[in-house]
């Protein structure tokens, strides 16, 4: 996500900062996807995803300019694999992929004015911003700002960010953390009533997530059936990247989810 002064119109009643404070709402787990395959095996799509959960999806492959993304070695023997998406490309020909997700039965992608979690692991790479095509590293999202509907888990210049759009209007929340390039992390976001907060902790760590989090109201989230979730980038409502601002992730995912609370 680029930064820009449509930040300021965000809904920001109360900010905190907290540490060591997670959420104790229980979850059912709606949808996991989970990377899985041969290590250098090109990703095609539902070969490389496994989907476990109530929300039966889709699975396919969004490219430009010949970007790919491969299967790599995962953060750990409980997640083997990850997929790793295209380097940063400072100028010239970019090539870009992402992973689209569309559901096809289930509610997991479409939270309307439930409570909901969603999250990912991952890890970014060396470089990941600094061209208008690509000043961010989009993780896990469904819809887009301009659409009306929204959920998105991001890393904006190293901090993980989350932001959620409905018929009450956006909110989002920045974490205080920034993440260390080439490491795995665990990041979610929750949204519980008017409030919206964002967790990160190293992955595989003992400690607690650093939890930030905003107040304010988001409404319902809705989007057409066949509007597609992406890993990795922006995708277009129907299923095209959105090439004047991909916001590529330079970097892997192992798993990523949504929950209701």
């Amino acid at each position: 996500m680029r930064r820009s002064t449509a930040c300021a119109s965000v809904l920001l009643a109360v900010t905190t900062s907290l540490v060591g404070v997670g959420s104790s709402s229980a979850a059912t787990r709606l949808l996991t996807l989970n990377a899985v395959g041969a290590p250098l095996t090109l990703v095609s799509g539902s070969s490389q995803l496994a989907a476990t959960g109530g929300t039966t999806v889709r699975i396919a492959m969004a490219r430009l300019s010949g970007g790919n993304a491969v299967v790599v070695a995962g953060p750990s023997a409980t997640l083997p694999r990850a997929l790793q998406f295209p380097p940063y490309v400072a100028s010239g020909v970019y090539p870009r992929a992402v992973v689209e997700v569309t559901p096809v039965s289930g509610s997991g992608l479409t939270p309307g004015a439930s409570n909901f979690r969603y999250g990912a692991v991952f890890r970014l790479g060396r470089t990941s911003s600094g061209r208008a095509i690509d000043n961010g590293d989009n993780v896990f999202q469904r819809g887009l700002s301009s659409e009306g509907s929204m959920f998105k888990l991001d890393v904006d210049h190293g901090r993980p960010s989350c932001k959620v759009n409905g018929t009450a209007g956006p909110a989002l929340v920045r974490s205080g953390v920034v993440v260390r390039r080439g490491a795995w992390y665990k990041a979610w976001c929750s949204r519980v009533g008017s409030t919206l907060s964002i967790e990160v902790k190293p992955y595989g760590s003992a400690a607690l997530p650093h939890r930030n989090v905003v107040s304010g109201s988001t409404g319902t989230i809705a989007f057409a059936a066949n509007r597609p979730a992406t890993i990795g980038g922006k995708a277009s409502a129907v299923g095209t990247m959105v090439e004047a601002a991909t916001d590529q992730l330079n970097g892997a995912v192992a798993q990523v989810w949504t929950s209701r609370l």
